[in-house]
């Protein structure tokens, strides 16, 4: 078998992997049933594709729906979401998501990410995808590109100096 992308060996529908998956995906309504919020079946699978083509758009590998579950865990008690675009939005926190993954070249742990980009949607954005991925995440991803870049500037001089 010849791959001409490594992503290729993790097709989004092989064999088992969706049933199961699906399962776990579904299997987070019972936190979200909590505060009103369900995925049905074919909302799983379609979060399921989503994150398949996300994951693939940004270059990533994940082989399992942990960053699904965390989502989900995080952001079900916002009271800027509700069952009508309950999916809609977790599709594009996820896409949000990786996307900051990317931008903020991988110096934020999950979980640490999904606070932030929780605090912003219940604060500053009051429940906006838009202003959380235009304005406050690139907005955050360029200070820490920044100060990183200062602090690696700051080691290499100090390392030349010494």
């Amino acid at each position: 078998m010849v791959v001409k992308n490594l992503l290729d060996i993790y097709p989004s529908g092989a064999g088992n992997i969706e049933p199961l998956t699906l399962g776990e995906v579904l299997d987070t309504n019972l936190e979200s049933q909590k505060y009103g919020l369900m995925l049905s079946a074919s909302e799983g699978r379609e979060l399921i594709e989503v994150r398949n083509r996300v994951i693939r758009n940004h270059g990533r590998v994940e082989l399992s729906i942990g960053v699904v579950q965390s989502i989900v865990n995080a952001f079900c008690p916002s009271p800027y979401i509700n069952q009508d675009d309950y999916a809609v939005t977790l599709n594009e926190l996820l896409e949000i998501f990786y996307f900051m993954k990317n931008e903020t070249e991988d110096t934020i742990g999950d979980d640490e990410l999904l606070d932030i980009m929780k605090d912003f949607f219940n604060n500053s954005c009051r429940g906006s995808l838009e202003l959380l991925k235009n304005r406050e995440m690139t907005g955050f991803a360029d200070k820490l590109r920044r100060e990183n870049q200062a602090r690696d500037y700051a080691l290499e001089r100090k390392s030349t100096d010494d």
